[in-house]
């Protein structure tokens, strides 16, 4: 009888007559065969498991660990999974269990936020503790390989999910809070700032304008020679000077005799 292997397939050929298990004949291939030799196919390319698991967190809090398995079997070693597992059943049998005990070890390691904060070491801790469980396994030492996990989801209790929720809702609320702060302390600050330039450029100008005053008031005592007349002469400076201020249109100023000024504008004659 000739049968076809095809690949990613293996077949180890059983004679219950000489009750002897060939050693594995990996596709693609034909294999011939005696009637009475029964020729078992086992698939050893990429092979996965999903599945959720019940675990503890060390706080005692049960979580729904959600994780895929993928790995591969070397065809070198098909002949010895098929004496330990003749129905093939190896995952069922001893690799489901192992990846679950194993996920209930490492996760009873950390406390439920722990595995939240630091998902990727939890990850690679199962993975890796996986790899030894399974090698320390004597029927499938050496069998397994490429051994990959996937942690898909951990779900955690309605009330921890809340008030995660809760906590990273206050947290963002502080942010803001602060932010806003902080953007305020700035306007204030920006005010501040303009209010010290805006009071110093004022001084600086009364400063200038009092020392231009002084010396205006010299140079006309110095004009005036007139001793002895310093303080009128100053006071009539300081009186056309406010003048000036209030009514800076006007040209002509006419004193009358009891010192009432009048003040005429530049342009009474306009049309």
């Amino acid at each position: 009888m000739v049968l076809q292997v095809k690949v990613g397939y293996a077949v180890v050929l059983v004679d219950p007559l000489l009750q002897s298990t060939g050693e594995p004949i990996v596709g693609p291939t034909y294999v011939f065969k005696a009637p009475w030799v029964t020729a078992v196919t086992i698939y050893y390319s990429t092979d996965s498991w999903e599945a959720t698991i019940a675990s503890f967190s060390s706080d005692q809090l049960e979580m729904q660990v959600q994780t895929l398995v993928r790995w591969s079997l070397d065809p070198d070693n098909l002949k010895k999974l098929y004496e330990n597992y003749p129905k093939l059943n190896y995952k069922e049998a001893a690799f489901e269990s192992i990846v679950q005990e194993t996920i209930r070890i490492v996760t009873k390691g950390y406390t439920a936020l722990e595995t939240i904060e630091f998902r990727g070491e939890v990850r690679d801790r199962i993975e890796l503790a996986m790899t030894e469980a399974v090698s320390n396994e004597p029927s499938l030492a050496g069998v397994i390989t490429n051994f990959e996990l996937d942690l898909r989801d951990i779900a955690y209790p309605a009330k921890l999910t809340s008030a995660i929720e809760d906590k990273l809702v206050a947290e963002q609320q502080k942010i803001q809070a602060d932010l806003e702060a902080d953007r305020i302390l700035i306007l204030a600050d920006a005010k501040a700032a303009e209010t010290i330039i805006v009071a110093s450029g004022d001084a600086e100008a009364k400063i200038i304008e009092a020392n231009a005053t002084r010396i205006s008031i010299e140079e006309i005592l110095m004009a005036s020679g007139q001793p002895g007349n310093e303080t009128q002469i100053v006071e009539l400076y300081l009186w056309i000077k406010g003048l000036q201020e209030i009514a800076p249109d006007v040209d002509i100023m006419i004193v009358g005799n009891d010192g009432t000024p009048l003040l005429i504008p530049s342009d009474i004659n306009a049309p």
